[in-house]
């Protein structure tokens, strides 16, 4: 491992663009980088889901998904080393923020005396052609995790190495902290544009651990209403909404992307949807958009058929689809149209019934169905 300090200079200068560039953080093109500047050529990244699922690891030369030939997916389990670092992200709260140097080497976790008997050190020789490792673990529950491999002619790390990987660890987290502060940015825009396009006039945008990313201000007030100020702390996004799992309960990460969960609670109708970003690595970082309407403000059936107008063929399949909870992107990809023609269909649909909002939309249908199931059994 090189030990210059101008080499430690270039590779965070790298990292300084790369954290704005990159669409994937980690992953081939960052061990090139580290080869490149720090001599380290055998290393490994290996990906799990948030509750410690393996996913896949990416290597120099190869990508490769869990399945069950994968050559660690019958090790994940005995994996000592993986077993303390997860137990650790978990108790820790461990998230991307984390830029606190978090290194495990393979003789210190299973101890000197046992390791030269150990199943690990036979599974990093017959795959790695190694003898010591020290890991570097990052994200959610530490679903990343950057492992670095010498020979048993190289030694063990040394501390002195150590200190050094614990400053690569540093270049590395602060790099993936503001990746995924500018992704969010992203993805919170998007997902605020959504909700301005459906209608609705209160909403929040949260991540998957209860952390408030995005809210307006009638979002607020509501919430007040039902919970009074206690919510103010928790609506900033600096620590998590205790309230916020009663609210997304029923959603996993089995769930459909597509689906909606609708709540009402104390005269105020929540809708949750659901906005996967998935990656290549088979990582997928779930985000909620929730909006908030009070029940008395949706329409009658009476004052909405007074401007109603005949919707079109591809009009009622849309609204259908609203009436069944479907997101646009969903709703698109059903019909086979674009994202863009959903929402002109949608604009039309509710000028045509003279509503403005999702909601308004769904009490109408409700009604119109509940009036043609009375007819039908009349």
């Amino acid at each position: 491992m090189r030990s210059d300090r101008d080499a430690e200079k270039e590779f965070f200068v790298e990292m300084s663009e790369y954290q704005i560039t990159a669409r994937e953080f980690f992953n081939d093109i960052l061990l090139d980088s580290i080869k490149r500047n720090f001599g380290l050529t055998n290393e490994v990244i290996t990906y799990f889901d948030t509750h410690g699922k393996f996913l896949s690891w990416t290597r120099p030369d190869q990508i490769m998904l869990s399945s069950p030939d994968h050559p660690y997916s019958s090790f994940v389990n005995d994996d000592p080393v993986r077993k303390l670092i997860y137990q650790e992200a978990v108790r820790d709260h461990l998230t991307y923020f984390n830029v606190e140097p978090r290194l495990y080497r393979a003789t210190d976790v299973i101890g000197p005396d046992k390791y030269e008997d150990s199943e690990f050190l036979k599974f990093i020789e017959k795959h790695f052609n190694a003898h010591y490792s020290v890991t570097l673990a990052f994200g959610i529950n530490a679903y990343i995790m950057v492992t670095f491999l010498k020979t048993e002619e190289e030694g063990d790390y040394t501390d002195e190495e150590m200190n050094q990987l614990g400053d690569i660890y540093v270049y590395l987290a602060e790099a993936y902290k503001n990746f995924k502060k500018y992704e969010q940015r992203k993805i919170v825009t998007n997902i605020q544009n959504e909700i301005m396009l459906s209608g609705e006039k209160a909403y929040l945008v949260t991540d998957d651990f209860t952390h408030v990313m995005s809210h307006n201000d009638l979002a607020k007030q509501y919430l007040e209403d039902i919970l009074g100020t206690s919510t103010d702390a928790q609506i900033d996004g600096s620590q998590p909404a205790s309230w916020l799992p009663f609210l997304l309960g029923r959603i996993d990460d089995s769930s459909p992307s597509d689906r909606v969960e609708t709540k009402v609670i104390r005269g105020y109708i929540f809708k949750v949807y659901t906005y996967d970003q998935t990656y290549s690595n088979g990582i997928v970082d779930r985000y909620h958009w929730i909006t908030i309407s009070k029940k008395r403000e949706s329409v009658s059936q009476a004052e909405a058929m007074k401007t109603s107008q005949p919707l079109t063929p591809t009009e009622k399949k849309v609204a259908q689809l609203l009436y069944k909870g479907l997101t646009y992107r969903a709703i698109a990809d059903k019909l086979v149209i674009s994202y863009h023609t959903v929402k002109k269909h949608v604009e039309n649909i509710y000028s045509k019934c003279g509503v403005n909002s999702r909601f308004e939309l769904y009490k109408l249908l409700e009604n119109s169905t509940e009036d043609q199931d009375d007819r039908d059994t009349d």
